[in-house]
């Protein structure tokens, strides 16, 4: 009976741990004073054409790639967020930095390695912005 109780203590509290683990949010969203790169990935729906866009190998091949090339040059992290076929793009990535500048150089070092590797994943090529994080509320 002890060895029954036991086990059962020990799985509640490893349930406990474990809801605990899920229940948690992380949060990139940079800081007040960050600055980010967008990029946008336009999303066509017509009679004669449909934009094709992979979730999978962007989320994990792609956006890795990016930050293991980016983070050398200050690349804090980075969101991903999907839009509805209604909207005028499929996807939205916010990549995080300290200042424009370090986007500047990683973007020099291997923009056009991240640009080659786009139609495995995406019918379109997306702008990209730089800006500045104005406010944060969470």
């Amino acid at each position: 009976m002890k060895f029954q109780t036991l086990a059962s203590v020990l799985s509640s509290t490893a349930a406990l741990f474990t809801h605990a683990a899920t229940a948690q949010k992380t949060v990139c969203a940079g800081s007040t004073g960050d600055w980010f790169s967008m990029a946008v990935y336009p999303q066509i729906h017509n009679a004669t054409y449909d934009s094709t866009f992979d979730m999978d190998y962007y989320s994990q091949q792609q956006m890795p790639l990016v930050y293991s090339l980016f983070k050398p040059f200050g690349m804090a992290g980075y969101t991903i967020t999907t839009f509805g076929r209604d909207a005028p793009y499929s996807t939205l990535t916010l990549m995080y930095f300290a200042t424009a500048e370090q986007f500047e150089e990683a973007f020099a070092a291997h923009g056009e390695e991240i640009y080659a590797k786009v139609p495995l994943f995406s019918s379109e090529v997306p702008p990209h912005y730089v800006g500045q994080v104005y406010n944060i509320t969470v």
